[in-house]
């Protein structure tokens, strides 16, 4: 199927000069045939059980979408509510510059708009409003998704936060890291008054039940595990979302930072409820499900 898709992708280059929407619409579309499949073997073949809580979602919105980062399975997770909502087609991540030279799959995120950075501000800023410009004038259906802790989760990291947070006065969090508030600044202020009209905040969350019927939160599996027998009797996967209308966001920068900020307070305090029911053995979500 690789194959096939790569000459597809190929081909398209020849689409660009006569039709820019339409060159990065196939490749959105050739990017998300091969998440689909991804997705196939994770939910059905591995029978990975995913529970939602929050605010329901409409079909194929755009929006930014914001998360916690704590292994590069939260894609699964972040991309189980946008195969749903019609929208995983047209997921865009940050991600990292080198990526654009895989062939295949690094080509196919550059023609379809990916966000490539070099994690230096002054250099990627350019590059990102360019990206900005070319979705908003072409009026892309998007989610621009971003994991605004900037690392995955880890104790060092933790610790480096909490001290910082102690430092600068901040509430200390226990589950997550503090969010990194430049770049969804700058991301909130590109789109205020674009076709991307709402803020979607994804809380993603593991329970890892051990042989001897014990737990580990927030534990999940690697790459070699997702692929080796089913995870459905082993791993729990929880997804949280809340949808907030961009136009309700503060309009002052250092307003804004501290909404963002305020948001991952909320998210280390729901963390910390339902890791109190997965030790109690409860249902992880109770008064709300989709």
């Amino acid at each position: 199927m690789a194959g096939t898709l790569q000459v597809v992708q190929v081909t398209s280059f020849l689409l660009r000069p006569f039709s820019e929407k339409l060159l990065v619409r196939i490749n959105s579309r050739l990017v998300g045939t091969m998440w689909t499949a991804m997705q196939y073997i994770f939910e059905r073949r591995q029978k990975a059980r995913i529970t939602y809580s929050g605010d329901r979602l409409p079909d194929k919105e755009s929006a930014i979408v914001i998360s916690n980062h704590r292994s590069w399975t939260d894609f699964y997770l972040l991309h189980s509510v946008a195969i749903r909502r019609g929208m995983l087609s047209n997921c865009k991540y940050f991600v990292k510059d080198s990526l654009k030279w895989l062939p295949f799959f690094g080509w196919g995120m550059w023609l379809a708009d990916f966000l490539f950075v070099r994690r230096n501000w002054l250099r990627d800023q350019r590059r990102i409003q360019n990206t900005f410009s070319n979705i908003k004038r072409l009026q892309t259906p998007v989610w621009i998704t971003s994991f605004v802790e900037g690392t995955r989760f880890s104790p060092i990291k933790l610790r480096e936060c909490q001290a910082f947070e102690k430092e600068r006065g901040f509430t200390i969090m226990c589950n997550v890291l503090l969010p990194r508030t430049k770049g969804f600044v700058t991301c909130i202020n590109a789109f205020r008054f674009s076709h991307v009209k709402y803020v979607y905040d994804f809380t993603i969350c593991y329970n890892h039940r051990l042989q001897d019927n014990t737990t580990e939160f927030n534990v999940a599996p690697d790459m070699v595990r997702v692929h080796v027998r089913e995870l459905g009797d082993e791993y729990e996967f929880h997804v949280n979302v809340r949808r907030y209308p961009i136009e309700e966001l503060p309009k002052d920068d250092e307003q804004l930072a501290a909404w963002l900020r305020q948001r991952y307070v909320e998210k280390d305090q729901l963390l910390t409820r339902m890791r109190e029911r997965w030790t109690e053995g409860m249902d992880v979500w109770s008064e709300e499900k989709w």
